[in-house]
């Protein structure tokens, strides 16, 4: 607790990872097994439909693509011309699309029932990318686990501390957002459709965080 407390900006990055990892095990669980955190796939999908000129699809990626992108762009310039702000204006959006995707039916098409996951996970990422000098995502773990491999790698070799506090702190995010992915299939198996909704419970730790850096 002690080391949280003394670092309120890394407690924000963990409790963030915890957050995508509940809505990343929401998505894949109860929304037909679509990621709802990250473009590549829905990219892929975009271009196989086109070839195989599936209009309806097409339409409904292009909207994902479109939400996607204009989320991040608003959470940039919020960014720039909000930065005292910036990050209780994702959070809000965050709660409101939280709150939505739990009352969207299973009976709605998975790819539109993701919609505001897609939102909400593009707002997370560009808002929440680099505590202190560390990049790292939120949202998904390919870079996270790349990183943690390559630092205790180097710190094996060369016994540099910096090395060593690099490592924890990609492992540390790893482990928080794992935690959320079975997090969130204990909620799901709950709660089923609703389960995104545990999500929110992060966000009430969210708010003694943001009192510790602003005092910062």
């Amino acid at each position: 607790m002690k080391i949280f407390q003394k670092n309120p900006r890394r407690t924000l990055h963990y409790t963030m990872s915890l957050i995508g990892g509940i809505s990343g095990s929401y998505a894949i669980l109860i929304r037909g097994g679509n990621f709802g955190a990250a473009e590549t796939t829905n990219l892929i999908e975009l271009f196989l439909d086109m070839a195989c000129f599936d209009l309806p699809d097409i339409l409904i990626r292009l909207g994902i693509l479109c939400l996607y992108s204009s989320s991040i762009v608003l959470a940039h310039l919020a960014e720039k011309k909000l930065p005292s702000g910036n990050i209780r204006l994702c959070l809000a959006a965050e709660s409101l699309c939280i709150l939505l995707a739990g009352f969207l039916p299973i009976s709605v098409h998975p790819l539109v029932a993701l919609y505001p996951i897609f939102a909400m996970s593009a707002l997370q990422w560009q808002t929440f990318t680099c505590p202190e000098t560390y990049n790292s995502s939120t949202i998904f773990s390919t870079n996270n686990l790349k990183q943690a491999l390559l630092s205790w790698t180097d710190y094996r070799m060369e016994r540099n501390p910096s090395q060593k506090a690099r490592a924890v702190f990609f492992t540390m995010t790893l482990a928080f957002f794992h935690a959320g992915v079975l997090l969130g299939w204990f909620a799901v198996q709950a709660f089923g459709t609703r389960a995104i909704w545990t999500a929110l419970l992060p966000l009430l730790w969210v708010r003694s965080t943001l009192s510790g850096l602003k005092s910062r």
